[in-house]
């Protein structure tokens, strides 16, 4: 192999690995937000009252 053809590998074997990284940080920041909301979802989920057992009012799933 002469020198073009090694650097010619090395610098497409250079652009799949950044391409990799960058491919992990994205689902690394994808995961990390998904983590926040599910953190928010159950901080609101704590925050609301259980329903109250109101006799005058009730709901039937029968219809």
């Amino acid at each position: 192999m002469d020198i073009v053809n090694v650097a010619g590998a090395a610098q497409m074997m250079k652009i799949s690995q950044t391409r990799q990284v960058l491919a992990t940080t994205l689902m690394k920041q994808a995961a990390d937000q998904q983590s926040q909301i599910a953190t928010l979802l159950e901080q609101n989920a704590q925050q609301q009252s259980p329903p109250t057992g109101d006799p005058e009012f009730s709901f039937s799933t029968y219809a």
